[in-house]
């Protein structure tokens, strides 16, 4: 099974840039690979960029199906955790996904739920 999931971080700069990546899930953390993109011509691109967030700095991750595509809420335990990732708010990240991967998305983050919750149990236990 994949464990990866394109994504589209959207109005950045005012409309002017989005951010286009893959999140992968990790053993105990979530990687977001990403670059950035203007979203006039389309030509300016950031350099590659990777963010890793620990299992321990998230609160939760949310998943929400809409009629075209779907989102990704990842809610951080404090607004530093998703401080380096473009577009976030008060420490949570949206992160837009297409009609055509909603079904993987469901699927790898559904696993990424119970791999959470496993860790939050081992942190509680020991």
């Amino acid at each position: 099974m994949s464990k990866r999931i394109p994504f589209r971080i959207k109005n950045l700069n005012y409309g002017l840039a989005e951010a286009r990546g893959l999140l992968h899930i990790g053993e105990d953390e979530l990687i977001l690979e990403l670059e950035s993109q203007d979203t006039v011509v389309g030509l300016i691109k950031s350099d590659l960029k990777e963010i890793t967030i620990p299992f321990g700095d998230i609160e939760e991750i949310n998943y929400k199906p809409g009629w075209i595509g779907a989102k990704i809420e990842i809610v951080g335990k404090s607004m530093k955790v998703m401080n380096d990732l473009p577009g976030s708010d008060h420490g949570t990240a949206k992160l837009h996904i297409r009609r055509r991967d909603k079904k993987i998305a469901e699927r790898v983050l559904s696993h990424a739920r119970l791999e959470l919750s496993e860790y939050k149990l081992n942190q509680i236990e020991g």
